[in-house]
């Protein structure tokens, strides 16, 4: 019987998936912010996490874990090389929240261009007469800077060619041919071209070389007009110099933040008192649609890790199995 902890609730078609395979015990914690217990760390053939972090002084409690199963596409909560070493698998659900996120992305665009908190609030203290300001602008023949091109990036580019802006993207895993393939203009040096796009959206994990990637030089190159878009991870972008630009030389301009470096963040977090950030609390991939298929997908992970049947695809640490040779 191999036992599986569930950290963290999950749609109910994703727990079915579980629960009608054989010889599969399951045991779910529900609060995603709960300390795992020990005992359950210990049984463990197979864990699937949302937000709550596996630390790298648990494993050496798991002496049973074959699977750890990612409800979701960042592993920043996951201590993916300490497992890569044991020669742990850690999947990801692949592009089953792409379309969602994108189309978030989209919204925090539209609602920046539109300025749709701003009218908003007009209309509600009887400012008719804000529509006279003429403060709202097009998205077309717009220049859209994508620093990622993946399952979501491309969704975006999509979606942003369809609104005619022109799209630019910096990947470095993908050669110019194929960026320009997607429909993009490929950048061999993202920063240098910052003063020249009206917004830029990341599209990046969370690691050692992306850490406030984005910081004060780099949005003191942008326009004072320029969106900053970010639906990746928290910790990409330094908050404390967006929001000084923000509120300073890019006050003309505006982001649209899905996630933040602490989450949820402070009460007294400056980007929270701007005018010109717009917010979502981390839930961009949080869509009924999204979140069944999420659900669904990292319950199958779990049974193919355990089975010995995973799909390469899935698999976020591929290379760093390879390279340890666990496997082929």
């Amino acid at each position: 019987m191999a036992r599986v902890l569930v950290a963290g609730r999950i749609h109910p078609d994703g727990m079915a998936v579980l629960a009608g395979a054989a010889g599969i015990e399951v045991e779910a914690i529900a609060d995603p912010g709960a300390r795992l217990p020990a005992a359950s760390l210990a049984a463990a053939d197979a864990v699937l996490i949302r937000y709550g972090v596996l630390a790298a002084a648990d494993l050496a409690a798991m002496p049973r874990l074959r699977v750890v199963s990612r409800h979701g596409v960042g592993v920043d909560n996951l201590p993916v090389e300490a497992l890569s070493a044991r020669g742990i698998p850690v999947t990801i659900v692949g592009p089953v929240n792409a379309v969602s996120v994108a189309e978030q992305v989209m919204a925090f665009l539209l609602a920046l261009a539109k300025r749709t908190l701003a009218h908003d609030h007009a209309v509600r203290g009887g400012d008719w007469g804000m529509r006279d300001a003429l403060a709202a602008v097009e998205l077309a023949g717009r220049r859209l800077m994508l620093l990622g091109l993946g399952r979501i990036g491309r969704e975006v580019a999509r979606r942003a060619r369809a609104f005619d802006m022109e799209v630019l993207a910096f990947d470095p895993a993908l050669e110019a041919e194929a960026i320009r393939a997607l429909g993009c203009t490929p950048l061999a040096d993202w920063r240098a071209a910052l003063g020249t796009i009206d917004a830029l959206s990341l599209h990046l994990p969370l690691t050692a070389a992306t850490r406030n990637l984005v910081g004060a030089a780099e949005l003191a190159a942008m326009k004072p007009t320029a969106w900053l878009i970010n639906a990746a991870r928290g910790g990409i972008v330094e908050e404390t110099a967006l929001a000084a630009a923000l509120a300073g030389p890019m006050r003309q301009g505006g982001a649209g933040l899905d996630c933040f470096r602490d989450e949820p963040p402070a009460p007294d977090d400056p980007l929270l008192r701007l005018p010109n950030v717009v917010l979502s609390p981390h839930s961009a991939a949080l869509t009924a649609e999204a979140a069944r298929r999420m659900g669904i997908v990292a319950a199958e992970n779990v049974l193919a890790g355990l089975a010995g049947r995973l799909d390469p695809a899935l698999v976020f640490n591929l290379r760093q199995l390879q390279d340890a040779g666990h496997v082929g």
